[in-house]
């Protein structure tokens, strides 16, 4: 029985380590990120800039401009990246008020299901009517479904079945909302890895791996947690865990 506390404490101890660990390595990445980011917006905003000034002049020939087309779709690839940089070092403290956690996700949905990427994907929305109404960033937590939404149509190639759920956990206190996909699933070593800035297993040009982890910064910062299961070839799946709050100033009403 001793021995069984003794190693209970000894696995506890560890897991408080490696999260502090995690906190901390975060923190440091997201602050070099912030200025990193900082420094490159300026001289990149003046490469769109003068970029577009050339291409307003008649008297450049169609391969210059063809080439100064280039220059501005990278540049915004670019600048896009850098967005990412600043959203993942979280400048921006969650702006919090009470929601519908069925209607954001239906929300985040219906903004995607005319693009390409979703027409040959079967969508099965199975959500709990009875759910309360909590109390979070909508913006920020719509942006995680819409991450979650389009990183499992691109596990799936655009052809598959995407299950999402949501479910009151009374012994937790939170809302679990899943995301359940068909795609080609996740290796158990990247596992260990997706919530890692600059991680993907996407083609270049196809992300710069910021999404799962501005994703997990923002469910962290509302007190939440993102969890994954997968098999290689049969699927993943993700699960979103919020906190049940139902007053704006904090007060949970498990």
């Amino acid at each position: 029985m001793a021995h069984a506390l003794r190693e209970r404490d000894e696995r506890l101890k560890e897991f408080t380590r490696k999260k502090f660990m995690e906190s901390e390595r975060l923190a440091l990445i997201g602050q070099l990120a912030a200025n990193v980011a900082h420094e490159l917006n300026n001289p990149l905003q003046g490469i769109v800039t003068y970029s577009h000034l050339l291409l307003e002049r008649n008297s450049i020939e169609d391969s210059t401009k063809q080439t100064l087309n280039k220059i501005v779709v990278q540049a915004n690839r670019s600048r896009d990246i850098i967005r990412g940089l600043l959203d993942f070092s979280r400048q921006r403290k969650p702006d919090k008020t009470l929601c519908d956690i069925n209607i954001l996700l239906e929300e985040s949905h219906s903004f995607l299901e005319n693009q390409a990427l979703m027409h040959n994907i079967e969508v099965i929305m199975d959500l709990d009517s009875d759910l309360p109404s909590i109390v979070i960033d909508p913006s920020q937590v719509q942006r995680v479904f819409i991450n979650m939404i389009v990183n499992a149509a691109e596990a799936m190639n655009g052809n598959g079945r995407l299950i999402m759920t949501t479910r009151r956990d009374t012994n937790r206190g939170c809302i679990e909302v899943t995301f359940t996909d068909t795609g080609m699933g996740i290796s158990e070593e990247n596992l260990e890895k997706i919530f890692d800035p600059f991680f993907t297993t996407k083609e270049t040009g196809h992300g710069v791996g910021l999404g799962l982890a501005i994703s997990y910064g923002i469910i962290k910062e509302h007190g939440g947690s993102i969890s994954v299961e997968s098999e290689v070839g049969k699927g993943t799946t993700f699960t979103i865990r919020l906190p049940v709050i139902s007053k704006v100033e904090g007060v949970n009403n498990g």
